[in-house]
Protein backbone atom coordinates (compact mmCIF):
# COMPACT_ATOMS: atom_id res chain seq x y z
CA UNK A 1 0.00 0.00 0.00
CA UNK A 2 1.36 3.85 -0.75
CA UNK A 3 2.23 5.66 1.99
CA UNK A 4 3.85 8.82 -0.01
CA UNK A 5 1.83 11.57 0.90
CA UNK A 6 2.67 13.33 -2.47
CA UNK A 7 2.02 10.31 -3.98
CA UNK A 8 -1.80 9.85 -3.01
CA UNK A 9 -2.54 13.32 -3.46
CA UNK A 10 -4.15 14.41 -6.41
CA UNK A 11 -4.95 17.80 -8.35
CA UNK A 12 -8.72 17.69 -6.81
CA UNK A 13 -7.29 17.18 -3.57
CA UNK A 14 -5.60 20.36 -3.40
CA UNK A 15 -8.68 21.92 -3.94
CA UNK A 16 -10.06 20.24 -1.05
CA UNK A 17 -6.84 21.66 0.72
CA UNK A 18 -7.84 25.30 -0.87
CA UNK A 19 -11.21 24.91 0.77
CA UNK A 20 -9.69 24.19 4.31
CA UNK A 21 -7.80 27.26 3.96
CA UNK A 22 -10.32 29.73 2.31
CA UNK A 23 -12.48 28.52 5.67
CA UNK A 24 -9.71 29.19 7.71
CA UNK A 25 -8.67 32.36 6.36
CA UNK A 26 -12.05 33.44 6.90
CA UNK A 27 -11.99 32.61 10.95
CA UNK A 28 -8.69 34.74 10.81
CA UNK A 29 -10.64 37.39 8.82
CA UNK A 30 -13.12 37.89 11.17
CA UNK A 31 -11.10 37.54 13.98
CA UNK A 32 -9.34 40.57 12.65
CA UNK A 33 -12.64 42.81 12.19
CA UNK A 34 -12.59 42.34 8.50
CA UNK A 35 -15.88 40.83 8.11
CA UNK A 36 -16.13 41.48 4.25
CA UNK A 37 -13.07 39.70 3.13
CA UNK A 38 -14.47 36.71 6.00
CA UNK A 39 -17.73 36.61 3.62
CA UNK A 40 -15.26 36.80 0.69
CA UNK A 41 -13.43 33.39 1.42
CA UNK A 42 -16.59 31.68 2.98
CA UNK A 43 -17.38 31.79 -0.70
CA UNK A 44 -14.17 30.86 -1.52
CA UNK A 45 -14.20 27.89 -0.14
CA UNK A 46 -17.28 26.83 -1.82
CA UNK A 47 -15.92 27.40 -5.02
CA UNK A 48 -13.13 25.15 -4.21
CA UNK A 49 -15.36 22.91 -3.32
CA UNK A 50 -17.66 22.87 -6.08
CA UNK A 51 -14.24 22.36 -8.56
CA UNK A 52 -12.58 19.62 -6.68
CA UNK A 53 -15.37 17.54 -7.20
CA UNK A 54 -15.01 18.25 -10.87
CA UNK A 55 -11.57 17.66 -11.45
CA UNK A 56 -12.24 14.44 -9.12
CA UNK A 57 -14.64 13.02 -11.66
CA UNK A 58 -12.19 14.21 -14.98
CA UNK A 59 -8.99 12.93 -13.05
CA UNK A 60 -10.11 9.41 -11.78
CA UNK A 61 -7.03 7.70 -10.51
CA UNK A 62 -8.42 4.35 -8.70
CA UNK A 63 -9.99 3.21 -5.31
CA UNK A 64 -7.53 4.66 -3.03
CA UNK A 65 -7.07 7.96 -4.37
CA UNK A 66 -10.92 8.33 -4.38
CA UNK A 67 -10.98 7.27 -0.66
CA UNK A 68 -8.52 9.50 0.18
CA UNK A 69 -9.98 12.13 -1.57
CA UNK A 70 -13.68 11.49 -0.12
CA UNK A 71 -11.54 11.71 3.65
CA UNK A 72 -10.00 14.56 2.70
CA UNK A 73 -13.12 16.60 1.31
CA UNK A 74 -15.15 15.89 4.17
CA UNK A 75 -12.39 17.17 6.62
CA UNK A 76 -12.12 20.34 5.03
CA UNK A 77 -15.51 20.65 4.22
CA UNK A 78 -16.27 20.55 8.49
CA UNK A 79 -13.51 23.52 8.55
CA UNK A 80 -15.26 25.60 6.03
CA UNK A 81 -18.72 24.95 6.30
CA UNK A 82 -19.06 23.78 9.89
CA UNK A 83 -16.24 25.46 12.02
CA UNK A 84 -15.82 28.93 9.89
CA UNK A 85 -19.26 30.01 9.58
CA UNK A 86 -19.73 29.37 13.30
CA UNK A 87 -17.13 31.43 14.46
CA UNK A 88 -18.07 34.22 11.88
CA UNK A 89 -21.55 33.84 13.49
CA UNK A 90 -20.66 34.05 16.84
CA UNK A 91 -18.17 36.93 16.09
CA UNK A 92 -20.48 38.87 14.44
CA UNK A 93 -23.91 38.82 16.88
CA UNK A 94 -23.28 40.11 20.24
CA UNK A 95 -25.38 37.81 22.25
CA UNK A 96 -24.61 34.11 24.47
CA UNK A 97 -28.23 33.04 23.15
CA UNK A 98 -26.00 32.30 19.73
CA UNK A 99 -23.91 29.37 20.89
CA UNK A 100 -26.91 27.50 20.85
CA UNK A 101 -27.51 27.57 17.07
CA UNK A 102 -23.49 27.73 16.48
CA UNK A 103 -22.78 24.71 18.52
CA UNK A 104 -25.93 22.58 16.41
CA UNK A 105 -24.57 23.54 13.29
CA UNK A 106 -20.81 22.32 14.08
CA UNK A 107 -22.46 18.80 14.94
CA UNK A 108 -25.55 18.49 12.56
CA UNK A 109 -22.23 19.24 10.30
CA UNK A 110 -20.20 16.69 11.36
CA UNK A 111 -23.10 14.38 11.47
CA UNK A 112 -24.18 14.90 7.56
CA UNK A 113 -21.01 14.22 6.70
CA UNK A 114 -20.62 10.93 8.46
CA UNK A 115 -24.11 9.77 6.93
CA UNK A 116 -22.71 10.97 3.47
CA UNK A 117 -19.53 9.47 3.65
CA UNK A 118 -21.81 6.03 5.23
CA UNK A 119 -23.67 6.27 2.29
CA UNK A 120 -20.99 6.46 -0.23
CA UNK A 121 -19.45 3.74 0.80
CA UNK A 122 -22.42 1.51 -0.20
CA UNK A 123 -22.85 3.18 -3.27
CA UNK A 124 -22.37 1.24 -6.64
CA UNK A 125 -23.48 4.32 -9.15
CA UNK A 126 -23.95 8.07 -8.87
CA UNK A 127 -27.01 9.34 -7.41
CA UNK A 128 -29.12 12.65 -8.78
CA UNK A 129 -29.73 14.11 -5.29
CA UNK A 130 -28.60 14.83 -1.70
CA UNK A 131 -30.32 13.44 1.60
CA UNK A 132 -30.37 16.46 3.77
CA UNK A 133 -29.47 19.74 3.13
CA UNK A 134 -25.74 20.32 1.65
CA UNK A 135 -23.57 21.64 4.05
CA UNK A 136 -21.94 24.27 1.84
CA UNK A 137 -25.39 26.33 2.25
CA UNK A 138 -24.50 26.87 6.13
CA UNK A 139 -21.45 29.09 4.68
CA UNK A 140 -23.26 30.87 1.89
CA UNK A 141 -26.00 31.95 3.75
CA UNK A 142 -23.47 33.41 6.10
CA UNK A 143 -21.48 34.63 3.65
CA UNK A 144 -24.78 36.36 1.71
CA UNK A 145 -26.48 38.01 4.45
CA UNK A 146 -23.21 39.59 5.41
CA UNK A 147 -22.87 40.77 1.95
CA UNK A 148 -26.47 42.02 1.34
CA UNK A 149 -26.00 43.64 5.15
CA UNK A 150 -28.99 41.70 6.62
CA UNK A 151 -27.08 39.77 9.12
CA UNK A 152 -28.32 40.22 12.87
CA UNK A 153 -28.74 38.39 15.44
CA UNK A 154 -32.17 37.03 15.37
CA UNK A 155 -31.57 36.09 11.50
CA UNK A 156 -28.80 34.52 12.02
CA UNK A 157 -30.45 32.11 15.38
CA UNK A 158 -33.17 30.99 13.51
CA UNK A 159 -31.62 30.34 9.77
CA UNK A 160 -28.88 28.89 11.64
CA UNK A 161 -30.94 26.09 13.62
CA UNK A 162 -33.37 25.38 10.57
CA UNK A 163 -30.04 24.90 8.31
CA UNK A 164 -28.71 22.67 10.84
CA UNK A 165 -32.05 20.65 11.42
CA UNK A 166 -32.43 20.26 7.73
CA UNK A 167 -28.53 18.87 7.44
CA UNK A 168 -29.43 16.03 9.49
CA UNK A 169 -32.65 15.10 8.09
CA UNK A 170 -34.09 12.67 5.43
CA UNK A 171 -35.52 15.54 2.77
CA UNK A 172 -33.89 14.83 -1.12
CA UNK A 173 -32.32 17.63 -2.72
CA UNK A 174 -31.59 17.41 -6.52
CA UNK A 175 -28.46 18.24 -7.50
CA UNK A 176 -28.37 20.85 -9.92
CA UNK A 177 -27.15 20.00 -13.38
CA UNK A 178 -28.75 22.95 -15.36
CA UNK A 179 -25.74 24.60 -16.88
CA UNK A 180 -27.46 27.98 -17.23
CA UNK A 181 -28.44 27.96 -13.28
CA UNK A 182 -24.60 26.84 -12.70
CA UNK A 183 -23.23 29.79 -14.95
CA UNK A 184 -25.51 32.19 -13.71
CA UNK A 185 -24.95 30.87 -10.24
CA UNK A 186 -20.55 30.95 -10.65
CA UNK A 187 -20.81 34.69 -12.42
CA UNK A 188 -22.62 36.21 -9.24
CA UNK A 189 -20.59 33.96 -7.06
CA UNK A 190 -17.43 35.47 -8.69
CA UNK A 191 -18.69 38.70 -8.78
CA UNK A 192 -19.93 38.75 -5.09
CA UNK A 193 -15.72 37.89 -4.12
CA UNK A 194 -14.02 39.94 -6.28
CA UNK A 195 -13.01 43.10 -3.82
CA UNK A 196 -15.39 45.80 -4.41
CA UNK A 197 -17.51 44.61 -7.45
CA UNK A 198 -20.52 43.79 -5.44
CA UNK A 199 -20.37 47.36 -3.50
CA UNK A 200 -20.01 48.90 -6.97
CA UNK A 201 -22.65 47.37 -8.33
CA UNK A 202 -24.92 48.52 -4.89
CA UNK A 203 -24.67 44.53 -3.69
CA UNK A 204 -27.04 43.56 -6.31
CA UNK A 205 -25.21 40.30 -7.17
CA UNK A 206 -25.11 39.17 -3.80
CA UNK A 207 -29.24 39.80 -3.49
CA UNK A 208 -29.93 37.85 -6.26
CA UNK A 209 -27.43 34.88 -5.29
CA UNK A 210 -29.24 35.07 -1.66
CA UNK A 211 -32.64 34.38 -3.47
CA UNK A 212 -31.42 31.66 -5.14
CA UNK A 213 -29.78 30.15 -2.35
CA UNK A 214 -32.88 30.97 -0.46
CA UNK A 215 -35.54 29.27 -3.01
CA UNK A 216 -33.45 25.81 -3.15
CA UNK A 217 -33.42 25.79 0.25
CA UNK A 218 -36.75 26.40 1.43
CA UNK A 219 -38.55 25.62 -2.29
CA UNK A 220 -37.39 22.25 -1.98
CA UNK A 221 -38.21 21.61 1.67
CA UNK A 222 -41.96 22.93 1.24
CA UNK A 223 -41.90 20.75 -1.68
CA UNK A 224 -41.22 17.71 -0.15
CA UNK A 225 -44.14 18.20 2.71
CA UNK A 226 -46.70 19.06 -0.23
CA UNK A 227 -50.34 17.43 0.63
CA UNK A 228 -50.42 16.77 -3.14
CA UNK A 229 -47.02 14.07 -3.04
CA UNK A 230 -48.79 12.23 0.01
CA UNK A 231 -51.64 12.11 -2.01
CA UNK A 232 -50.37 10.60 -5.14
CA UNK A 233 -48.18 8.04 -2.46
CA UNK A 234 -51.57 6.68 -0.68
CA UNK A 235 -53.13 6.89 -3.95
CA UNK A 236 -50.97 4.69 -5.44
CA UNK A 237 -50.87 2.22 -2.55
CA UNK A 238 -54.37 2.05 -2.80
CA UNK A 239 -54.70 1.13 -5.92
CA UNK A 240 -51.75 -1.58 -5.11
CA UNK A 241 -54.30 -3.02 -2.37
CA UNK A 242 -57.21 -3.01 -4.89
CA UNK A 243 -55.04 -4.83 -7.09
CA UNK A 244 -54.30 -7.69 -4.58
CA UNK A 245 -58.06 -7.80 -3.66
CA UNK A 246 -58.90 -8.73 -7.58
CA UNK A 247 -56.12 -10.88 -7.46
CA UNK A 248 -57.25 -13.02 -4.44
CA UNK A 249 -60.72 -12.92 -5.88
CA UNK A 250 -59.50 -13.90 -9.00
CA UNK A 251 -57.77 -17.15 -7.41
CA UNK A 252 -60.62 -17.67 -5.22
CA UNK A 253 -63.19 -18.16 -8.01
CA UNK A 254 -60.59 -20.01 -10.26
CA UNK A 255 -60.56 -22.55 -7.52
CA UNK A 256 -64.00 -22.56 -6.82
CA UNK A 257 -64.78 -23.50 -10.27
CA UNK A 258 -61.94 -26.29 -10.31
CA UNK A 259 -63.65 -27.69 -7.14
CA UNK A 260 -67.08 -27.42 -9.01
CA UNK A 261 -65.75 -29.24 -11.75
CA UNK A 262 -64.08 -31.94 -9.96
CA UNK A 263 -68.13 -32.43 -7.69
Amino acid sequence: METNILKMISIADIASLANALSGLGAILAVLTGNTILSAQLLLLAVVFDSVDGILARKFNEGPMHALFGETIDSLADIVSFGVAPAIVIYMLTNNSLILIPVFLLVACGILRLTRYNTLLAGQTSPTEVFIGLPIPSSSMIVALLILTSLISFESMFILTIIISLLMISSIEYPKVRDMKVIVLTGILTILCIIPNINEALHSIPSYILLVLVLIYIFGLTIYNFIPANNYSISKLKVNNNVIDDISTITRNSSKSKKDLHKK
